[in-house]
């Protein structure tokens, strides 16, 4: 029945197409509310519906879903619709070889986390946001008119990578049923270049060959595979989670840097929930910007790129070097990567855990927003005391998430022991105490931030 569904000439156009609106309506709303006001921002940013679906629901839900089911989203982004529709047009230049690299994808979420969201706050001020995602869409616009097939999805879009990182946890995967069926077909339509722009069955537009898939990352759950196929032999189905790390999940070296980013954003924003957290994690920084005299916005810029950049790798480095001293390997790079891919379920289950409390402690902004789209006259009257929200219910609500949290950020850190350990015994290696320490270490902090967070 599900895969009936999905071979449906309507999917995944028309949820395309009503992300699409969405997207653009979300551009409208949010382009002309604005202040200077950096206190009253605060409150703003979650009484305004646009930035309230974007920031609070939109982009929690989809890692909530990556980290479960895999890359949903992109299946119904709207990005990919339009460079299906533009490709047809455009130049269809190939893509340069340090796009293709991956870089570019790890640079621009780099620029997207410590220019944008720390020093410009777009995910505070309604316009900002509103310009981001105008920036996106016009990204994909000219991205689709010069290089051939989706390179926006494949080579700049650091969200799809992001949940494709993500969805290697994932309980399901698009995988083929009976690999030999792949084997023995000739015309393989599924990578046929002749039905490239094909509208129904489109061969597939991130070189990808169905039968070859061993993990999440890379594809997109387009659906196109699975249309084309005349043997009715690729699906989507349930697995074991954390199935595509067992097998020796494979990354290079730019995703390697994107896990590091993602390591030190996601303790960032699970610790700092916690008040207590806050004042511990960003105290060092405090010093630093106060002895060098750096005022906003750029200490969020120099904090951003000292927590998500500059710690993050020396940790690593610094752990790596004292692992090697007990090391029987003398491919030390090869042992690093793998132990950095055994952080991604720990990593995941920490974002998860933030995505979900963050859903959850702003449904009491809801119903405020859809009555004052604009939010600024329910900010001032929050801030005021006219009106208050929330109430025993939505204490209940945030105790739940939290709790449920801290028991998520737990398997994922169980997971990520577990897949330390199984290296070391593939290798011949000694237990990899040092990066024990660090994923427990990682572990403790952002589950005690919760705890402190539901008890304080």
């Amino acid at each position: 029945m599900f895969d009936k569904i999905l071979r449906s000439k309507w999917i995944p156009v028309l949820p395309q197409v009503l992300t699409l609106v969405g997207f653009i309506l979300i551009i409208m709303f949010g382009w002309s509310i604005s202040t200077n006001d950096e206190k009253f921002v605060l409150t703003l940013r979650n009484t305004n519906l646009a930035n309230l679906i974007i920031w609070c629901f939109w982009w929690p839900v989809i890692i909530l879903a990556s980290v479960l089911f895999g890359r949903l989203w992109c299946t119904v982004c709207p990005m990919e619709l339009m460079a299906s529709l533009l490709n047809r047009i455009g130049l269809k230049l190939k893509v340069p070889k340090f796009l293709r690299s991956g870089w570019a994808i790890t640079l621009l979420y780099a620029i997207v986390l410590v220019i944008g969201v720390h020093t410009f706050a777009i995910h505070r001020f309604p316009n900002r946001m509103a310009l981001y995602m105008a920036i996106l869409l016009g990204l994909t616009i000219v991205v689709s008119l010069i290089f051939k097939k989706r390179a926006f999805c494949s080579y700049f879009c650091p969200v799809g990578t992001l949940l494709g990182l993500y969805s290697t946890t994932a309980a399901m995967e698009w995988r083929v049923k009976e690999r030999k069926t792949c084997d023995a077909c000739k015309e393989k339509p599924c990578v046929n270049k002749k039905r490239d722009f094909a509208w129904y069955g489109r061969a597939c537009q991130s070189n990808l060959f169905p039968g070859s898939l061993s993990d999440n990352i890379d594809c997109i759950l387009c659906t196109q595979c699975m249309k084309a196929c005349p043997y009715d032999n690729v699906t989507f189905r349930f697995r074991w989670p954390f199935k595509d790390f067992l097998k020796g999940l494979k990354v290079n070296l730019p995703q390697i840097g994107f896990i590091l980013i993602v390591f030190g954003f996601a303790f960032y924003e699970v610790v700092t929930e916690w008040g207590p957290g806050k004042q511990w994690l960003m105290a060092p920084f405090k010093v630093i910007n106060s002895q060098f005299h750096i005022s906003a916005p750029l200490n969020g810029t120099v904090n951003a790129l000292l927590l998500f950049i500059v710690l993050p790798l020396v940790l690593f480095m610094i752990f790596s070097f004292l692992q090697s001293l007990i090391s029987k390997s003398k491919n030390g790079y090869a042992i690093l990567k793998y132990y950095i891919v055994a952080f991604i379920p720990v990593i995941a289950a920490v974002h998860f855990a933030k995505a979900l409390v963050k859903s959850v402690s702003r449904f009491q902004y809801v119903p405020g927003a859809l009555i004052d789209p604009d939010g600024i006259e329910t900010a001032h009257a929050l801030i005021g005391g006219v009106i208050q929200i929330g109430g025993q219910w939505q204490k209940v609500l945030n105790y739940m998430a939290q709790g449920f949290s801290v028991f998520v950020i737990s398997i994922g850190f169980v997971v990520t022991l577990n897949l330390l350990i199984r290296f070391a015994h593939k290798e011949n290696e000694k237990f990899p105490v040092f990066y024990f320490v660090l994923s427990f270490v990682y572990f403790t902090c952002t589950a005690g931030a919760l705890v402190g967070k539901m008890f304080g």
